[in-house]
């Protein structure tokens, strides 16, 4: 505060000017008594919470959040995507190593029966290439923050819900080439379920085997 009458400032403790004498406990006094009531309890009683103490409510919080069993990570319309497993390129290898197979195949039974009939009969043979283009383009699967979702088909699409609380296993299936090129095939058990899902050609297939082995540390994290 400042001295009125001489104008320096002084400690608010100080009952007298140390520079000019003015007796200042009737300015003190007056000073507070300006003040709203309702303010002066506000001070008093409710003192704000440093950032510290802000930081630890709010992470102690959302700890009781992550560990409740009965409630999901957020509300279903505010679901949102965490995480993407994308496909492995690998998922269309073998197809295009025996694509000249299937193209020459075609062809000889396009010319030899001509017409639609010989293009239709010959178009069987180009399946297993174009089915597994397809299939890379249209599978998709996502972990949300409570739901992993697995697409699955381009014709009959199959679409697959399971609960991350629900998951009981998960593995991945890799082989040499698989180790090799980076990619393996998840398989995941539900709880009171005897049949497998498997999604095949992943790719970071350890990386998704973690998160869904641990999935509210990970949610947590993306999250914060």
């Amino acid at each position: 505060m400042f001295c009125p009458n001489c104008g320096k400032q002084v400690n608010d403790s100080d009952n007298f000017c140390k520079y000019c004498g003015r007796d200042l406990r009737n300015e003190f006094t007056e000073k507070k008594n300006t003040l709203p009531s309702n303010q002066t309890e506000e001070v008093i009683k409710s003192p704000e919470p440093s950032s510290t103490e802000t930081e630890t409510a709010v992470e102690t919080r959302m700890d009781d959040f992550f560990e409740e069993e009965n409630n999901d990570y957020t509300s279903e319309d505010e679901e949102i995507v965490v995480y993407e497993i994308k496909k492995h390129f690998m998922s269309m290898f073998w197809p295009c190593v025996f694509s000249p197979i299937f193209i020459v195949y075609f062809w000889k039974f396009y010319v030899m029966i001509p017409g639609l009939w010989g293009f239709i009969i010959a178009l069987l043979f180009l399946i297993p290439i174009i089915h597994p283009i397809l299939r890379y383009f249209s599978d998709r699967i996502v972990i949300t923050t409570n739901n992993l979702y697995i697409t699955r088909g381009f014709v009959n699409i199959e679409e697959i819900r399971i609960p991350l609380k629900k998951i009981h296993l998960v593995r991945v299936r890799r082989s040499y080439l698989g180790r090799l090129a980076g990619y393996g095939h998840l398989v995941v058990e539900r709880e009171n379920s005897d049949k497998e899902i498997t999604y095949r050609y992943i790719q970071e297939p350890d990386d998704v085997q973690f998160i869904l082995n641990n999935p509210s540390a990970y949610i947590k994290e993306y999250l914060n």
